[in-house]
């Protein structure tokens, strides 16, 4: 088997091919091709725009640090005003807020873009200031708080025709009568709206007025405070004059609701106020018993005055001090049997000799002017007549504290009627017996005397 096996050597070496040989060959390297003058100035323009671009995208992002910084400065001063604390003060504001439940339904202080508002039934926005008791309405972003009166100061007319508020005389009554009556160092200027408001589903503020100390509320303020058919600042059959008019009519509340009437009506004035951002807390809870103290206490309008038995409540701080009996006298009276002129009357007689000798501090009352003119349309028209007496009674147009007290006749009459001081106010006749709150007058510098005894001021 072994010899028929032909062994083949498959690494034949005759059948190999000889080896080649590989000439090396001189390889030249090519020279860089030389730019084009075309692709230059293609290359410094490209750079140019770049260096173009970047330094405007520089000043715009400076610019937007510049200006959004300092907006940012801004709003965080008005946010976060600067206090001088070095006697550990408060921001009363900052004091209400921080100590506030901050609510999202139901009755209680809501935030608003910034604003703070009550809403509802709100027991705790007591304010005293004054020597008045005060709601508040609002906190602004600056911490200067909004407030209105508690109770209201007088039951007026509009005006004799209807207006805008700066042109109306309640305008001129609040920023005159009133104004001129209380401390204007803690107050800073109000704004309001002058935009007839012939429809609530369009409220506009496109003309506005901020040139005085003291407004009336306004449509979408009150509406902002009812929650759950409930406010803070109504009772069930309240009516107040709001600030806003129409073509032909004003408007006012209405429960929580609001309506029109002409402006010749006797409606509540309540004024509106605006505490500085400065105003500093003292003491108080925001609740009636232990409102929120604004202000030192001194003697103005609103305090009560003790003389002898009878407690007298400031109205009016002239030259000399108008005071008003807290509450009327015991026994109702007629004004007279026929005449309508309290200078002529029974009244003015008997309050100027049997009930003023009946004080035992007479001697300290002095004579002064009292209003007696006939009310018509014009509220003017109340101060074309006067009596000039010891005892007398207010006019309409005098400011009255403690609306509790009512039922009274005033000194103003028209031509068939007198006009008694209630809510609303009605007219009466002079022979009706009605109740009585005489007026006296006292000086300056006696009131200046007097010392604050648990509530009251009275002779030391």
């Amino acid at each position: 088997m072994d010899d028929d096996i032909e062994i083949l050597d498959i690494f034949d070496e005759d059948k190999k091919k000889p080896p080649v040989k590989v000439e090396k060959k001189e390889i030249k390297k090519e020279e860089p091709m030389k730019t084009s003058t075309k692709k230059k100035k293609r290359k410094l323009k490209t750079k140019s725009l770049q260096i173009a671009f970047c330094s405007v995208s520089a000043l715009f992002i400076l610019g937007c640090i510049i200006f959004y910084g300092s907006r940012f400065i801004k709003y965080y001063r008005i946010y976060n005003p600067k206090v001088d604390s070095s006697d550990g003060s408060v921001l009363l504001a900052q004091n209400i807020t921080g100590n506030s439940e901050i609510v999202y339904q139901g009755s209680g202080l809501y935030s608003s873009s910034g604003n703070y508002i009550y809403k509802g039934d709100v027991k705790d926005n007591y304010l005293m200031y004054n020597n008045m008791l005060w709601r508040i309405l609002k906190i602004n972003v600056d911490n200067s708080i909004d407030i209105i009166l508690d109770d209201y100061l007088n039951i007026l007319p509009w005006n004799k025709e209807v207006t805008d508020f700066s042109s109306s005389s309640i305008n001129d009554y609040l920023n005159k009568d009133f104004l001129n009556n209380i401390d204007k160092d803690l107050l800073v200027k109000v704004n309001y709206c002058e935009d007839k408001i012939e429809d609530l589903n369009n409220i506009t503020c496109d003309k506005k007025n901020n040139e005085q100390y003291v407004k009336l509320l306004d449509i979408t303020s009150f509406l902002n405070s009812v929650k759950e058919k409930k406010s803070y600042l109504v009772s069930d059959d309240e009516i107040f004059w709001l600030s806003d008019y129409n073509t032909d009519k004003v408007w006012h509340t209405n429960s929580v609701n609001v309506s029109q009437s002409d402006s010749n009506i006797f409606y509540e004035v309540r004024p509106v106020i605006k505490l500085k951002n400065t105003v500093t807390y003292s003491k108080g809870e925001g609740t009636k018993d232990n409102p929120y103290i604004v202000g030192d206490n001194k003697i103005g309008l609103g305090s009560i005055v003790k003389l002898g038995d009878d407690n007298w409540i400031i109205y009016d701080m002239g030259n000399n001090v108008r005071l008003m009996r807290e509450k009327s006298l015991e026994k109702t009276m007629m004004f007279d049997k026929e005449s309508l002129d309290f200078d002529k009357s029974s009244l003015n007689e008997y309050l100027n000799k049997e009930y003023l000798d009946s004080l035992s501090y007479k001697d300290k009352i002095i004579s002064n002017d009292y209003y007696t003119g006939k009310y018509s349309e014009d509220l003017e028209d109340v101060k074309k007549s006067k009596v000039n007496v010891k005892v007398g009674i207010p006019s309409i147009l005098d400011i009255k504290l403690n609306s509790e007290v009512n039922g009274y006749f005033t000194s103003t009459s028209n031509d068939e009627s007198i006009y008694v001081y209630e809510n609303p106010l009605r007219q009466s006749r002079s022979i009706s017996y009605r109740n009585i709150r005489p007026c006296i007058t006292l000086k300056k510098d006696y009131i200046d005397k007097l010392e604050y005894n648990d509530g009251v001021w009275e002779e030391k």
